[in-house]
């Protein structure tokens, strides 16, 4: 790691190898390029960067060579949703896909500057007949730092 936010991109292909039975697994502007939900190619995953922050954990002073910083992220699923009589919201086959995603996240060290990925929460956030739209908050910390040398001033 360095200065710059933390990547996304390791979640995307962390989710590619471990949870094949995905479809697609994209970026956020992935996930801003469909404009309704029949347009979800269902199942996929969309990791979406939501904001990051200093802990606080090392001070901040002249010539800092390091700051330790927690990212918030979320994954939004796409998956299928058939109405069922009963009236359930979410069918077995996406609370095993949203299990699979937790899975392969949860624990998960992406970066030898990062710790393990932890869950915050998760929520519905649209369906209709056919497509279930799930959300998953996540965090993690890890280490923004200067790739070259520090020197005192800077």
């Amino acid at each position: 790691m360095n200065f710059e936010p933390f990547d996304t991109g390791l979640i995307v292909q962390r989710l590619l190898q471990a949870v094949p039975e995905l479809q697609v697994v994209g970026s956020a502007a992935d996930y801003a390029a469909v404009k309704e939900l029949r347009s979800f190619r269902t199942p996929s995953a969309f990791v979406v960067f939501s904001e990051e922050e200093n802990t606080g954990r090392i001070p901040t002073s002249i010539g800092v060579c390091s700051q330790e910083a927690r990212v918030r992220f979320g994954v939004v699923l796409a998956l299928r949703n058939y109405r069922e009589q009963m009236g359930e919201q979410m069918s077995d086959q996406a609370r095993v896909l949203i299990g699979q995603v937790r899975t392969a996240l949860i624990g998960h060290k992406p970066d030898k500057g990062a710790r393990v990925v932890g869950w915050d929460g998760g929520a519905v956030l649209d369906y209709d007949a056919s497509v279930l739209l799930f959300a998953d908050r996540y965090q993690i910390q890890y280490l923004l730092h200067k790739d070259v040398p520090c020197r005192q001033g800077g």
